[in-house]
């Protein structure tokens, strides 16, 4: 609520102060990616160091985020995308990049121990028979259809405030390589406020 309001009021642990160096429409765009990338590692997930999991649709905003918490946590991160999006996730510093889209390659790669789900739908549902009954399974688009039945945990999550998460998963770490967060509306916003010259009455600490 807000979004386009010049001023707002909330409560103070609403807030969490913009990276320095960071455009204030990128850092906008920030707290919903990556408390969504974040809590999806680390509440609907939880992996402990080594284990593998897998994070579905990882060239995404989330997907960037997710990765780069689970790395940090010490987890084996095999990154899933597009066959054609192979060569930019390799770039996220993953262990493994699998092609979703071709199933031989799923056949292919190892039993996972856990699941980070992006992308939800027909994706999800050929990866349930690539994770042992009791094994989570994190997603931001509800439920897999299939996986009780198998016996996997699911954790179907929405992202909730927390001011200390920018900080916790280092922020410009997670945004680093990502082509931007920034959304159109942001960026049509970040125009009309250049021509209405509202930078120039910014205060001196940004907060997003």
């Amino acid at each position: 609520m807000g979004c386009y309001a010049e001023f707002v009021v909330a409560e103070t642990d609403a807030w969490a102060a913009a990276p320095a160096k960071m455009d204030l429409a990128d850092a906008g765009a920030l707290p919903l990616v990556l408390l969504t990338g974040a809590q999806l590692v680390e509440e609907a997930v939880n992996p402990r160091a080594g284990e593998k999991l897998l994070v579905t649709g990882a060239t995404g905003s989330v997907g960037r985020c997710a990765v780069f918490v689970a790395k940090s946590r010490g987890a084996q991160v095999y990154a899933g995308v597009r066959r054609s999006q192979k060569t930019e996730a390799a770039k996220l510093g993953v262990d493994s990049v699998v092609a979703l889209d071709d199933d031989r390659e799923i056949a292919g790669f190892a039993q996972l121990d856990c699941i980070a789900d992006t992308v939800g739908g027909e994706t999800i549902k050929k990866l349930l028979g690539k994770v042992e009954a009791g094994a989570p399974i994190g997603s931001v688009v509800g439920e897999p259809a299939g996986a009780k039945d198998r016996g996997l945990v699911v954790r179907a999550m929405l992202a909730h405030s927390d001011s200390k998460a920018p900080r916790r998963t280092r922020a410009g770490g997670c945004a680093k390589g990502s082509s931007s967060f920034r959304s159109r509306s942001g960026s049509r916003w970040t125009r009309r406020a250049k021509r209405r010259n509202w930078r120039k009455r910014a205060p001196a600490e940004k907060f997003c």
